[in-house]
């Protein structure tokens, strides 16, 4: 087939392998995409497979889109027909399956107008459950219960068949709020995103029947970025290949870098022993960067132990070594790079094409203030979401409770907002009283102010709850008779929420405003999407809360905007820009392991692979920056170049080291400092010897007698403490010694001995 021809072999074979299960190993800036794409066309075209039995997904929508994009113009090109979103399913897993419960999911006793729960909604969902638990949240972090839930129902439990692996009286605690979480979910007819997959894999366990279907019409099923898998995924995937197994796996372990959420590398290690009859294809050339940044890459990731037999290559140019940049302290970090970032735009790079990657969000502040102060343009990935902000939430709750009326989450969000004299005593005795009589929210104000069989006994509180009853039940009136544009509208305006920030006469109140405007404009392009010539979807408000639910941190952002990309680099996965600039590579900050933790191997191999994705981004240039010095926590502390960076060999690495005069310059250049015109930009009455005394951070380095035997950053054993690093040197005698859970200790080596152990978290 003609669309085959520009395939490389590797490429090819994988595309036109035929029946059974396939495992394509695919390395960075490999064509990953391509190969789905271009398999996908060619089961169409080639094998004469009807679309409606080939099921993809993969695990972002912009992901999807692409995959939909690039099929339908592979098929214009063939002049074959365009084929419709509900014949071939490409998608994410939660959209999936989000479309199989829509349909289905009344086996399980649920209605099928189901609200989804984003992580503010199951936080609020799980601290209300345990106040009704009666479980202290001093005692018990909600953050804490919501993380062991999400991992419970990603490892493919429910809270009926989950058993803890001891008892005692927290797992009891624990278990008392999961069982009273998931009755609320139930009775707020509600799934966070967990229970999408976890209640598909249990409608398909639990009826055989429905499984079959979906069997007989999906039989080929596709699976991008396996690595990324966990263990619910991965039941689902099998039940669904059933007895014919054609199952194309796609992904490459060395980028797997989720499992902290639950992402399971196992998966794609273990695949030949899922499936003995499995296919091996390797997509070993990358397409992406320079020869140099693809074998350094290369040499790092060898490291790993959890990986398969496979190294990258390319044709591409040699080009520039790895810019490897020594700082004195982090205000040097953000100097050195903001002049970088000009070198570049004089060398003609835009700056949509530079990103900066840190490995944890709170590196962006002094980034992002030496970045206004140079007036650069940038835009944060994985900030917050549009929709998550607090009065988008709102008008969106008032609008999920016209859909769902048992929604419990947007009923307690909005019964006060704004304000109509309901206090959180009220509302709390309110909800027992539901809690008691076993109904959700508003289907007690039905029974009290509808069916009049139930009494409330909230007082002078009750004609408040009677006129947030009496507004719902007026919209509820007018939803199906407006666009969802205009309903919105109409809420903000019976509600008097819009009248409410029209009130305050503030920028903040204005710009909440704006964004209440802008969510508007997001529900009219729902409409002409949906109104649009030859598309398959109907215009509803429960179609569109569906679509905002699924959306991801990047889906609104605009890649071609004129700004410096700002991301960690778990945001990083699946882009690639020209120079890439990554921060922080530092022992304890990149990897991220605490020194008095014990170094645990696959934690070290996922901090290594999160390092490969961040080298992988880079087509052209790639500069790494670390710090003799930072600030974390308020505490300034020697730091050492993380081990990352050593593995990364010589000949592939340029070496810039700090120098005094750098560190000078970039002080008189900080955001804030008084200037003088006169004086070159130093401020007034400075001189060599009051900077020098003025730093405390160059003091506190300077201070270290070169005779000491011990230095901050060295990891040290405490009889007592065990564990710690040395955060500072008082003398030869004393040290001041962080010990993590148990503190931070002034030792005198005179009454104790300690232990050296190395530097940072090296062992």
């Amino acid at each position: 087939m003609q669309v085959l021809s520009h395939l490389n072999p590797q490429q090819l074979e994988a595309v036109s392998c035929g029946d059974g299960p396939i495992l394509i190993l695919a390395g960075a800036g490999s064509g990953k995409t391509r190969v789905l794409t271009h398999r996908i066309v060619h089961l169409i075209c080639d094998r004469q497979i009807n679309p409606a039995n080939l099921f993809a997904v993969t695990f972002t929508n912009k992901a999807a889109a692409e995959m939909r994009e690039r099929v339908s113009s592979l098929l214009s090109k063939l002049k074959m027909p365009s084929v419709r979103n509900d014949e071939l399913w490409i998608a994410t897993f939660h959209s999936a399956c989000v479309r199989i419960l829509r349909s289905e999911i009344h086996h399980l006793g649920y209605n099928p107008s189901f609200t989804i729960y984003d992580d503010s909604d199951q936080l609020s969902v799980i601290k209300a459950a345990m106040k009704h638990a009666n479980v202290n949240e001093s005692a018990m972090s909600p953050k804490s219960i919501q993380g062991k839930i999400n991992k419970i129902k990603n490892d493919g439990e429910t809270c009926e068949t989950y058993s803890p692996s001891f008892s005692g009286p927290y797992e009891d605690a624990f278990m008392k709020v999961f069982l009273r979480y998931t009755d609320a979910l139930k009775l707020s007819s509600a799934l966070d995103f967990g229970d999408l997959i976890l209640l598909t894999l249990k409608l398909f366990q639990q009826h055989p029947e429905v499984l079959k279907r979906y069997q007989e019409r999906f039989q080929y099923v596709m699976v991008d970025e396996y690595q990324d898998t966990n263990r619910c995924q991965y039941l689902l995937m099998k039940l669904l290949a059933g007895e014919r197994g054609n199952v194309c796996a796609v992904g490459d372990e060395d980028q797997s870098i989720y499992g902290w959420r639950g992402a399971d590398i196992t998966n794609i290690l273990n695949f030949e022993k899922d499936f003995p009859s499995a296919r091996i294809f390797k997509l070993e050339e990358n397409y992406r960067s320079t020869k140099n940044i693809i074998e350094a890459a290369s040499h790092v990731i060898s490291y790993n132990t959890e990986r398969r037999d496979k190294r990258l290559w390319t044709q591409n140019a040699e080009g520039e070594k790895i810019d490897v940049v020594e700082c004195y302290d982090e205000h040097d970090e953000a100097h050195k790079l903001v002049n970088e970032i000009g070198n570049q735009m004089a060398a003609g790079i835009s700056l949509n094409q530079m990103a900066v990657f840190y490995r944890t969000n709170a590196q962006s502040r002094l980034l992002e203030d030496m970045l206004r102060s140079k007036g650069l343009t940038y835009q944060i990935y994985g900030g917050l979401k549009f929709y998550a902000r607090l009065e988008v939430k709102d008008a969106l709750a008032y609008l999920r409770l016209l859909v769902n009326p048992d929604d419990d989450a947007s009923f307690r969000r909005v019964v006060n907002v704004p304000t109509r004299g309901i206090g959180a005593v009220s509302l709390e005795k309110f909800s027992r009283r539901a809690y008691e009589q076993g109904v959700s929210l508003y289907a007690m104000l039905n029974l009290a102010f509808k069916e009049l069989s139930v009494e409330l006994g909230l007082g002078r509180s009750e004609k408040n709850f009677r006129a947030f009853y009496d507004l719902i039940e007026s919209l509820k009136e007018q939803k199906n008779q407006l666009l969802p544009s205009d309903l919105l509208n109409v809420v903000l305006e019976e509600s008097h929420y819009r009248q409410s920030l029209m009130d305050e006469l503030t920028a903040e109140s204005q710009s909440r405003l704006e964004n209440l405007m802008e969510l508007k404009q997001s529900l009219v392009e729902y409409e002409l999407r949906c109104g649009a010539e030859g598309s398959d979807r109907p215009m509803t408000l429960e179609g569109f809360l569906e679509e905002i639910a699924l959306v991801s941190d990047s889906d609104r952002l605009d890649p071609n905007a004129p700004a410096v990309k700002l991301m960690t680099i778990h945001m990083a996965k699946g882009l690639e820009f020209d120079v890439v600039n990554l921060v922080g590579l530092e022992e304890e900050l990149f990897p991220n392991i605490r020194p008095w933790e014990p170094e645990q191997p696959s934690d070290i191999e996922e901090e290594r692979r999160l390092f490969y994705v961040g080298m992988t981004r880079a087509r052209q240039k790639l500069l790494i920056y670390h710090a003799k010095n930072r600030t974390v926590f308020g505490n300034s502390s020697f730091r050492v170049m993380s081990r990352f960076v050593d593995e990364i060999p010589v000949a592939y690495r340029n070496e810039k080291k700090a120098d005094y005069f750098s560190r000078r310059r970039h002080y008189l250049d900080r955001p804030g400092l008084p200037q003088s015109k006169g004086l070159g930009g130093r401020p007034e009455g400075d001189d060599f010897s009051q900077l020098r005394q003025g730093d405390e951070d160059f003091n506190q380095v300077m201070s270290e007698e070169e005779d000491n035997p011990w230095r901050r950053g060295m990891r040290v054993t405490h009889p007592t403490f065990g564990v710690g690093v040395i955060r500072s040197c008082l003398g030869q005698d004393k040290l001041m010694v962080d010990f993590g859970a148990n503190g931070m200790k002034k030792i005198s080596l005179k009454f104790v001995q300690i232990q050296k152990t190395g530097y940072g978290a090296q062992p």
